[in-house]
């Protein structure tokens, strides 16, 4: 079976992992609001029965696959959602090993040696992949981004955001995660030079090119939201920028993925991919060491 969209035909995705609210999300894009006509979500399987009993009854005419095979068999291409990054190799590999396109949710895995194994999967049969934070497909990055880009001279970049370090998904890279993958989208992915900054919160340090930069990451405000965001200082300019997370945050992430179905090829390259994954390694190392 060959993942290609015709005249008339919309490709199939298959959602493998669906404990995350982010399965009812694609749901709505794809499905309901049918922001894709050429795509909609047709299958899926988790080891949850009542999750996935759920989800049907949101949409009946979704078909429980009863393995991940069955459903790879069925679909034209794959969403890994789960929300431990330790399950993301075995729920990909099948899908890479039939060709199907595959997106998986952030993290791309919990650490470097499956992130590579997913990579080198997706390479072995020329499979598009890809894999992300939703921050960095949002309108305020992408504005943020291009005003960087305008900018003279070195910058210094403090990237913040709330993270969840005691959490059922593998600590803290399961919401880390974003402000690193922020600042790689905003800045690149070459690091240098990473040193422990502070440790209420934590905040780690590093070089990139000319600038320099700090990651923060801040414990959830009983009563408040998840907060993502920038402060820049560059010579005589100074500004912060949050990163607001409204109710269609995950539709850039739809659009992504829509376009590597489109395009047959990923966004993003095999260092962007596993860059993120690379960092974050380093800095739980670091935490834990100064713990």
């Amino acid at each position: 079976r060959q993942a290609t969209l015709s005249r008339g035909h919309a490709m199939q995705l298959g959602l493998i992992g669906v404990d995350s609210s982010h399965a009812e999300d694609f749901l709505r894009h794809f499905n309901t609001e049918r922001r894709h006509n050429d795509i909609a979500v047709t299958a899926l399987w988790d080891d949850n029965r009542e999750r996935v009993a759920a989800l049907r009854q949101l949409d009946s005419s979704l078909v429980a696959a009863h393995s991940i095979a069955a459903l790879v068999d069925q679909v034209d291409a794959v969403i890994v959602g789960d929300r431990h990054g330790d399950l993301h190799h075995a729920h990909s590999i099948l899908a890479l090993a039939a060709r199907r396109p595959v997106f998986i949710d952030k993290p791309l895995a919990n650490s470097l040696a499956d992130a590579r194994a997913i990579v080198a999967a997706a390479e072995a049969t020329g499979t598009p992949l890809l894999s992300g934070s939703a921050l960095r497909w949002q309108s305020e990055t992408r504005r943020l981004k291009a005003k960087l880009a305008g900018l003279d001279g070195p910058i210094e970049l403090l990237a913040y955001g709330t993270w969840y370090p005691q959490n059922d998904y593998g600590g803290a890279i399961f919401y880390a995660i974003h402000t690193v993958e922020l600042v790689q989208e905003l800045l690149g992915i070459e690091w240098r030079k990473l040193g422990l900054a502070s440790d209420d919160p934590p905040r780690v340090r590093y070089k990139t090119h000319q600038h320099a930069v700090a990651l923060e990451f801040r414990p959830l405000v009983e009563g408040q939201s998840s907060d993502f965001g920038v402060m820049v200082k560059a010579g005589k300019i100074k500004f912060q920028q949050s990163i607001a997370l409204g109710d269609d945050y995950m539709l850039p992430v739809a659009d992504q993925i829509a376009a590597m179905l489109r395009n047959s090829h990923s966004p993003m390259s095999r260092a962007e991919l596993l860059a993120p994954i690379a960092l974050m390694e380093e800095i739980d190392a670091l935490l834990r060491v100064t713990a």
